[in-house]
């Protein structure tokens, strides 16, 4: 029988506090929040034919998702300008 080893066996212990893994998680949140609002925007921008417009939504949205590639848990002041940017820009983008 091939037993597959536990995931969390080579994880180790974590570098940050509860809190922080909260945060970063609202960080998250925030972040694919975004990515979907440039989504919506770039679908609506084709539909008007304003390729431009599009261009440059999707270039916002591939930052946004390097941001989440780059973001860590134990970096909390990247995490809380995330969380804070993010809720601020969102207001904008759905105002759109």
């Amino acid at each position: 029988m091939n037993e597959r080893e536990p995931f969390l066996r080579n994880v180790g212990t974590a570098t940050w506090s509860m809190e922080d893994g909260i945060a970063f998680e609202v960080a998250l949140n925030g972040i694919d929040s975004v990515v979907g609002a440039y989504t919506r925007l770039i679908a609506q921008a084709r539909s008007a034919d304003d390729t431009q417009q599009a261009r440059e939504f999707a270039a916002q949205r591939g930052r946004w998702s390097a941001r989440r590639r780059r973001i860590t848990p134990d970096d909390r002041a990247a995490v809380d300008a995330v969380i804070s940017e993010s809720a601020r820009l969102l207001k904008q983008l759905r105002a759109r």
